[in-house]
C-alpha cells in the first residue's frame, strides 16, 4: 500500500481485514484522524489505484455520496481489496492548488 500524507509518502503493508487508518498507525506513519468510526472525515483519502470496500455506515458530512462515487473513501472504515495508492484529503486538495495556480499562470 502507498499513502501521500504530509507532503511525504509512505509504504507500509495492510492486510484484507484491516483498515488503512490502523496499518498506517501500527506502523507509526502519520496519518490525520479523529474519531476512527466514519463520523469526522478527517482520514478521508482519495483512492488513486486499486479496489477496496467501504463501509457504508459513515456520516454523510463525514463522506457524501458524490465522493463515494468519485473514488473518496474513509481510511477508519475501508478495507483493501488489492494494493491501494491513496492521498489524504489534505494533500490532495493541495495537489489540486497548485495545478490550478499552475494553469492560472
Amino acid at each position: 500500500m502507498k499513502l501521500k500524507a504530509r507532503n511525504q509518502e509512505f509504504e507500509y503493508s495492510c492486510r484484507p481485514d484491516q483498515t488503512p487508518l490502523r496499518a498506517a498507525r501500527d506502523e507509526f506513519i502519520p496519518f490525520p484522524t479523529g474519531c476512527q468510526r466514519g463520523g469526522c472525515g478527517m482520514c478521508k483519502v482519495k483512492v488513486l489505484n486499486g479496489e477496496y470496500d467501504q463501509e457504508l455506515v459513515r456520516s454523510l458530512d463525514a463522506l457524501s455520496e458524490e465522493e463515494l462515487e468519485n473514488s473518496f473513501a474513509l481510511a477508519c472504515c475501508m478495507t483493501p481489496k488489492s494494493n491501494l495508492e491513496i492521498i489524504t484529503i489534505e494533500d490532495y486538495e493541495k495537489q489540486l492548488q497548485k495545478k490550478t495556480l499552475g494553469e492560472v499562470k
